[in-house]
């Protein structure tokens, strides 16, 4: 596994100023070698493996058994050294690394990486070990050839069953007693992925070894469950030579569901004795119909004193005529852990950072007049921070309406939780709101071109919330009738409940912002569309006298993992501000394959790019990287506050820009010359809406201000960008997109420069991206300069700008060099 570090905050490096608008590879860690000896040893481990696998092909022929073509080998690194994994493959010669794994004991940890080398390329390795034995062969400067490569290796074996485990699981493999397992296949994809996936399956059959469901298609590699025992994996192994992997099979929600109670309460025993429940002061509050915390996983994390009410007639238990299963029970398990079927499933410790609190805004019978919603959610908000006064709180609402949705426009809800989000720029809150699901049947039909027709819902239009939509990897049914019937969605797709807001006015936020799961459909025939339990998610039930599981979907669910996720961002960075857990959740985010395949998109259009944002937002959040920076990406944040406006003279006129000088790599950069990086920029900040409705039909008359960010062009100065930026926001307040440096984003300021999130990609030359470390934050008109009987003119507002670097190669010390730059502590983080 990679090196997990902290993001790297950093402090004042924004330079304010005036702003007046007129309206090289890093060291490795290698042991050195004797390079006589070394070679020597290599060469004689890979012969003895040869004429083992010689042996074996003949021992298998004797009898007439069939035997794999070609050979898998593990190579082992030095403790607490690297291993040069990249250089074990050459998938011209057919030559693929199949899997990295890490085995760690109490002070030592050693790198194992397993390759498939077919017939007639045994001689690969011998000859880079021997041009390294070979003083001739040494460069100019006397480095033997390939010596980092043949230096990281400590020895060479054949590879055996462990080899294709997960380090972590290699406890779990199955011994005399079958068990569902992942086979993990390589697949070339210079032929057909289906005629590769029936060749293994034929190996299955021939042995009588049961398989379930379809193969699942990723880039180079196809899934499929199998019933195997060990001395069916090692038949596999010897062979087949289609492996890649094992892992112990996931089961699907029905497997839990279908369960007897007192099966049920045994797992959810199970996993409370493993819990770990951390002293936290971070929050998640679940503003839904109320949630039953007399669940044995909920009660640890949400006690009596957090079930509150808006009204005490409602009572505080998960009871509503919206939502009979019980719905605000049904979010708090994913909100509480996340992946709860993971859980259930380890054996591991389960680290719980964060608490629980309900507040319950629904009646128990029929609803609430529309125009008191407004007032209930700020109601519900302030009962939260009364009860935990010293908590960093985040509120999840997953409670949407088709009520007052224009296209776009502020409602008098959607308006309130701005007003609760900007908090008048005192205490920001960070709102996560479910984008509202499409639950027509005939819009199913037309999937996925009705999911553009169905608008995201009230109130999560508002400009400060992270509004979450959905899209689905759930694909598979335990029950084989199901086989012959097509999921609605593909893997990776838009899931069929995903609202959008392609309808809505351009000059609205881009809405949601980013999915995360929320399940899949089955298609029986073209019009017959219908729910599965193993295509939905596994959660804490609401009834748990009868059961303690039930499965929720849709961009409830979606918005729960998203809280999840929000928390534990949270927890790991104390100082963190709301608008840079938005900001962090976004800019890690991208869009599947197949979401762009759906829908036709091509990221080298920024028309297809703008109607993309509107569908999905900016797409999946990478969980790791929303936590976590890697040695070969790295993300900076800054959190800032910055005076948008001044009077002077009598005159309202823009007041400052920030200018960021951020301290670049630059010779690490200009070193990898044409090698392709990634830089992410996202800037974050809340607005204060308008006083009264009366301007929300003009974006700056709702929004308080707006701010934008640029970046230096390659070749240009600091005097020249500085330039360039005052031109821009002297045409129509920055609204207009300066051809300069245009091209290079993916999705460029017509697209991105809606609502108060703003995320764009360069991927470009290292060389090209190491001459532009300079980034301007510069504000655009709003009703704070426009309205000046306010008197909000002279106000001051919060902003966070992340930004980071990634490279396609794991050995590129972007992290080591930015941190011995500016003088920080690298600390090795684990996952929280």
């Amino acid at each position: 596994m990679a090196a997990q570090y902290d993001h790297i905050f950093v402090n004042e490096l924004a330079k304010p100023e005036k702003f007046t608008s007129l309206g090289a590879m890093g060291k490795l860690n290698l042991f050195s070698r004797d390079r006589v000896s070394h070679s020597q040893k290599l060469l004689a481990e890979l012969d003895s493996l040869w004429k083992q696998n010689e042996e074996l092909h003949s021992s298998r022929e004797a009898v007439s058994l069939p035997t794999r073509e070609g050979t898998y080998l593990e190579f082992t690194s030095g403790a607490n050294a690297d291993l040069i994994t990249k250089s074990l493959e050459d998938s011209r010669k057919g030559i693929r690394l199949l899997n990295v794994r890490i085995d760690k004991s109490q002070d030592s940890e050693i790198v194992k990486a397993t390759v498939y080398i077919p017939n007639g390329q045994e001689s690969v390795f011998i000859k880079k070990i021997q041009e390294y034995s070979n003083s001739s062969k040494d460069s100019v400067k006397g480095n033997p050839k390939n010596a980092n490569l043949v230096n990281s290796i400590e020895s060479v074996c054949l590879a055996i069953l462990e080899s294709f485990w997960p380090q972590e699981e290699v406890n779990k493999i199955p011994n005399d007693t079958p068990q569902w397992c992942e086979v993990w296949l390589k697949i070339d994809d210079k032929y057909n992925f289906d005629s590769q996936v029936s060749n293994f399956l034929g190996l299955l059959d021939q042995h009588q070894i049961r398989y379930k469901g379809n193969a699942l298609s990723f880039p180079e590699r196809a899934v499929l469950l199998i019933w195997a025992n060990r001395q069916m994996l090692n038949l596999l192994v010897v062979e087949s030579d289609q492996l890649a992997e094992f892992r112990i099979g996931q089961e699907l929600a029905s497997y839990w569901i279908d369960e007897s109670n007192i099966g049920q309460t045994q797992w959810a025993k199970d996993l409370l004795q493993r819990l770990e429940v951390v002293d936290t002061n971070v929050t998640v509050c679940i503003l839904d119909s109320g949630v039953n915390n007399g669940h044995i996983l909920l009660h640890p994390i949400l006690d009596d004193n957090n079930c509150l009410t808006v009204d005490p007639l409602w009572g505080t238990n998960d009871e509503s005529e919206i939502s009979r299963r019980g719905h605000g029970t049904l979010m708090a398990g994913l909100i509480a852990y996340g992946n709860l079927q993971k859980e259930l499933e380890s054996q591991n410790t389960a680290i719980l950072t964060h608490k629980l609190c309900s507040v319950k805004i629904l009646p128990k019978h029929g609803q609430s007049p529309t125009e008191h919603w407004g007032s209930i959610t700020d109601q519900a908000v302030s009962r939260a921070e009364i009860q935990n006064s010293e908590q960093v709180l985040l509120f999840c609402m997953a409670v949407t309406s088709n009520v007052d949705v224009d296209k776009g426009r502020p409602s008098s809800w959607s308006g309130a939780i701005d007003q609760i989000c900007f908090a008048k720029g005192e205490n920001p809150k960070l709102f996560i709101i479910s984008g509202g699901n499409v639950t027509d049947r005939e819009i199913w039909k037309i999937y996925p071109e009705g999911n553009r027709l169905f608008s995201v819902q009230n109130p999560a239009q508002a400009w400060n919330a992270l509004t979450i939509g959905a899209f689905t990897e759930k694909i598979r049914i335990e029950d084989h009738i199901y086989d012959k019937y097509n999921r609605l969605a593909p893997v990776g797709g838009l899931s069929p409940f995903s609202s959008s807001s392609s309808l809505w006015e351009n000059k609205w936020p881009i809405k949601p912002e980013v999915l995360f799961e929320g399940g899949n459909l089955i298609q029986i025939d073209p019009n017959t569309i219908d729910y599965h339990t193993d295509l939905e998610l596994l959660t804490t039930a609401k009834n748990f006298s009868f059961h303690q599981f039930d499965t929720i979907n849709a961009t409830s669910a979606a918005s729960a993992q998203a809280s999840w996720l929000a928390a534990k961002l949270a927890y790991k960075y104390p100082n963190i501000w709301p608008e840079t857990i938005r900001a962090l959740i976004v800019h890690s985010a991208n869009w599947p394959q197949a979401l762009l395949d759906q829908f036709g998109i091509r990221r080298t259009s920024k028309t297809d790019i703008k109607d993309l944002l509107r569908i999905a937002g900016y797409g999946v959040p990478n969980i790791k990287r929303t936590l976590f920076s890697y040695e070969n990406g790295l993300t900076f944040v800054a959190q800032e506050i910055i005076q948008p406006f001044i009077k002077e003279n009598g005159e309202y006129k823009t007041n400052e820009m920030h200018l960021f000088d951020f301290p670049w790599p630059k010779e690490l950069l200009l070193s990898l010359g044409a090698i392709q990086v990634k830089l992410r920029i996202t800037l974050s900040y809340f607005i204060d809406p308008s006083p009264g409705a009366i301007g929300w039909k003009d974006k700056y008359r709702y929004q308080s201000h707006g701010l934008r960010f640029d970046l230096n062009n390659v070749g240009e100065t600091e005097k020249q960008f500085r330039a360039r930026i005052n031109k821009a926001a002297r045409e129509e307040d920055a609204e207009k997109e300066t051809e300069a440096g245009s091209a290079r984003w993916v999705i460029g300021k017509k697209g991105r420069d809606v609502g108060s999130i703003h995320s764009d990609i360069w991927e470009g030359n290292a060389a090209d991206i190491a001459d532009c470390n300079l980034i301007a934050i510069y504000p655009i008109i709003g009703w704070w300069r426009e309205r000046h009987n306010q008197n909000k003119f002279n106000s001051k507002c919060r902003y966070s700008l992340v930004v980071s670097l990634d490279t396609p190669s794991e050995e590129i010390p972007l992290y080591s060099t930015i941190a011995t730059k500016i003088s920080i502590p690298i600390e090795i983080k684990t996952d929280i």
